[in-house]
């Protein structure tokens, strides 16, 4: 494999949230699964992950850097509140579509991973940022940011799990009407 230490670790969490995604499971694959993926020994695993539940929570902690990193790099500071908060909207329902495992792993999963399952501020974070977008974005509304993910939530949560549906709208639209409904009218150049 030629994989050194330090690399294998990063491979090992790569190739556990791939199969996580691909699966579209609540579950986080099994140690030895994401060994045999990576055709290296269990025990090779067991040097980075002392646990399945150690891999469980490194697993979350990494769903949560990449769907930060998805609505931080889509938030332009020089772009108006309204405009921030639709780019922002339209990055989570891109995302989750695009994620649907680690999507449902995140969002669905807390029952079944138990106390694996960790809880970090980034979404916290990301929805005070909201909040504050929404206060100074002039609309009229008097939503909030729980709103904005409540819905959102709602339009990837059905998608993933009504994929045979066939939809009258899609997805991007179906949130631009609710956001222009909501006064925020989508502005993006």
């Amino acid at each position: 494999m030629g994989v050194g230490t330090e690399g294998l670790y990063g491979e090992l969490l790569a190739t556990a949230m791939r199969l996580a995604s691909s699966e579209m499971s609540l579950a986080i694959p099994s140690l030895r699964a994401v060994a045999r993926e990576c055709g290296v020994s269990a025990t090779a695993v067991y040097r980075h992950f002392s646990s399945q539940s150690a891999l469980n929570q490194a697993v979350l902690l990494a769903v949560d850097a990449s769907m930060i990193k998805a609505l931080g790099g889509s938030d332009d500071p020089r772009r108006s509140p309204s405009q921030r908060l639709c780019d922002i909207a339209y990055a989570y329902l891109s995302w989750g579509l695009a994620n649907p495992g680690l999507y449902q792993l995140r969002f669905e999963s807390a029952d079944q991973l138990g106390a694996d399952y960790v809880r970090t501020d980034a979404a916290d974070t990301l929805l005070a940022l909201i909040d504050e977008l929404f206060r100074s974005s002039g609309t009229a509304s008097a939503l909030t940011a729980e709103d904005l993910w409540v819905s959102l939530h709602g339009v990837v949560s059905l998608r993933i799990h009504k994929s045979g549906r066939v939809w009258s709208t899609p997805a991007v639209e179906q949130v631009g009407r609710m956001l222009a409904e909501w006064g925020l009218a989508d502005r993006r150049a």
